[in-house]
């Protein structure tokens, strides 16, 4: 069972990323943008369905004040069938009472009284195989020989296109993920395969697909700058995660990646919120601990 704190984390970092991922200077008339709803959920089939509404802000809004949407309607559907519908919420927070499934459909329609009617969707891919994780010693572009080093081996079996987001995390020696414990925290790692979305250190994780090696199983590298605090073991977590999640956060890490370059592109953030913005994702996730050899 995936641990709520790991849960937690990531829906907060979802929603920091869209506020907070976007500041390009732009000429905009902000007179004709009117808010929008901004929904914000992550399904798995190890936890309950979560959704966090919320007001889209103003570029010319400066606060870190965000307003959160409690008066709304949500039905959720799985493969068009309405299984519950939610109106209560704390802070924006709306938690369903089921678990979803892998490979089963989900449609999340609100009414909102201010925003009229937003939808979205999303499927929960098949569980990633993850089949080691082992120090390494061997060398990449990117890398320093000081650097801690990490082969992942993963198993692809061909039948669709899959998407992965790779993390690591420090975790008390003698507790595992699913444990319910207070100590643990993330472990940067990076990488500089050709097969990774080259990131500047947005996701504190790896990004990537298996177009390269759709079938096939692959061997990553990953390395951190970090040495690993005695008396903690190292877990890393490899997601297959749903085809609008992975667009979602290649999106904002291309963004986050041009900085202050006023050359570059204006990115736009990829929503799968119909009417609305925001994302609403699935993934699924395998734990395993690195190996001390």
């Amino acid at each position: 069972m995936i641990f709520r704190k790991i849960y937690r984390s990531l829906l907060l970092s979802i929603i920091a990323l869209f506020y907070y991922g976007c500041e390009k200077t732009v000429s905009i008339d902000t007179g004709k943008i009117k808010p929008r709803l901004v929904l914000n959920s992550l399904i798995e089939p190890d936890s309950v369905v979560k959704i966090e509404l919320s007001k889209s802000k103003s570029l010319m809004d400066e606060s870190q004040w965000v307003e959160m949407i409690d008066q709304s309607s949500i039905k959720i559907f799985e493969d068009n069938t309405l299984i519950q519908t939610l109106t209560n919420s704390i802070e924006g927070l709306y938690v369903a009472s089921f678990k979803p499934k892998e490979n089963i459909n989900y449609r999340i329609e609100i009414d909102n009284n201010t925003f009229g009617h937003v939808s979205a969707s999303a499927t929960i891919p098949p569980k990633p195989v993850l089949v080691s994780v082992i120090p390494t010693t061997e060398l990449t572009p990117g890398s320093s020989p000081r650097y801690y080093k990490y082969k992942i081996t993963i198993k692809d079996d061909g039948s669709h296109r899959d998407y992965y987001y790779l993390r690591a995390f420090i975790i008390q020696k003698g507790f595992s993920p699913g444990m319910e414990f207070s100590d643990i925290s993330g472990y940067d790692i990076y990488s500089d395969d050709r097969v990774v979305v080259s990131d500047d250190h947005t996701l504190r994780g790896v990004l990537f697909d298996d177009g390269a090696f759709d079938g096939f199983d692959y061997e990553l590298i990953v390395y951190s700058p970090f040495r690993l605090t005695q008396g903690y073991s190292l877990w890393f977590e490899l997601a297959s995660i749903s085809r609008e999640y992975y667009n979602y956060l290649a999106s904002v890490v291309t963004q986050n990646n041009a900085g202050d370059n006023p050359f570059a592109e204006p990115v736009i953030i990829k929503s799968n919120v119909q009417n609305g913005t925001g994302i609403f994702g699935a993934r699924n996730s395998v734990f395993m601990q690195a190996s001390t050899n």
